[in-house]
């Protein structure tokens, strides 16, 4: 982490948005904390998108995920800032998802999405036990009640941000999600292979999308692969051309990628992938 943030500041960027995943198991408040250090020691003002590690796959251990995500909005999104050296103000979805925020910067219109990997904490049949969980069948309704919230404030915000968009007239929004929404899973696959939980939210961004109809750039991790490309469909299977998905690096690798947005010139989009060299694998 340290090489990777002298990269960054030493590449004199506008922004930095941190695609979630800060820490692992046990899930104390220490990682917490640690990781608001290393964020606040990047230039840049820093956006931090929540991902499952956080919160969402805590159940396995002692820790309750809905009281760690309750500490981590407590703890993380309090300010209605930034972080980062250089932090900025942005708006925020208040009171229940302050974690989820948009702003303006350039050209483009950001937004930043709460969702996660581990299904997006979707949970399609409370009542089934569960392997390596403390978690009951009552933990289990309570998480899905959560995703079910969360999942249709997203999609309000979401919606919200695209006509602040088109009335604004913004030639490009850029989203920010942690999970990996499995874009390549076919219908019929995606309940039994536990993708399903981000089913809504694709359809959302890409009716949204076509409606636009300018360039859309998603930015997610949770994969651990550098991915640049345009799989998101629309209700009927047609590819949603003007959206480009930019997924980030994970371990092993340590690396970020440079997005340089240029929508009124002959390249409206520039990603320039940047592995940390000397970093342990």
């Amino acid at each position: 982490m340290p090489l990777l943030v002298e990269q960054v500041n030493a590449a004199d960027l506008d922004l930095a948005i941190f695609v979630g995943d800060i820490l692992t198991s046990p899930c104390d408040n220490t990682s917490y904390t640690a990781a608001v250090d290393v964020f606040n020691s990047v230039e840049p003002p820093l956006v931090y998108v929540v991902g499952d590690n956080e919160w969402t796959d805590c159940h396995p251990t002692t820790k309750d995920p809905l009281e760690r995500l309750a500490y981590l909005r407590r703890t993380m999104f309090s300010t209605g800032r930034t972080f980062g050296k250089q932090a900025m103000t942005i708006e925020q979805q208040r009171p229940q998802y302050p974690e989820n925020g948009r702003w303006r910067m350039g050209p483009a219109l950001f937004v930043s999405l709460h969702v996660v990997g581990s299904n997006n904490n979707h949970i399609a049949d409370p009542e089934a036990d569960e392997e390596a969980t403390p978690r009951g069948p009552e933990q289990r309704r309570a998480a899905e009640a959560e995703y079910l919230a969360r999942d249709e404030a997203d999609r309000r915000w979401l919606g919200e941000s695209f006509e602040i968009a088109k009335r604004d007239r913004a030639p490009m929004v850029v989203v920010a999600i942690h999970a990996d929404p499995a874009f390549t899973i076919p219908t019929a696959e995606r309940a039994t292979r536990r993708v399903d939980g981000f089913d809504r939210f694709l359809a959302a961004l890409a009716d949204e999308s076509k409606a636009y109809g300018k360039p859309v750039v998603l930015i997610h991790g949770d994969s651990h692969r550098y991915v640049l490309d345009q799989p998101l469909l629309d209700r009927t299977g047609q590819k949603v051309a003007n959206v480009t998905r930019v997924e980030t690096f994970g371990s092993p690798d340590v690396g970020w990628v440079e997005v340089i947005l240029d929508p009124g010139g002959p390249v409206a989009l520039q990603v320039v992938p940047h592995l940390v060299q000397g970093a342990p694998r």
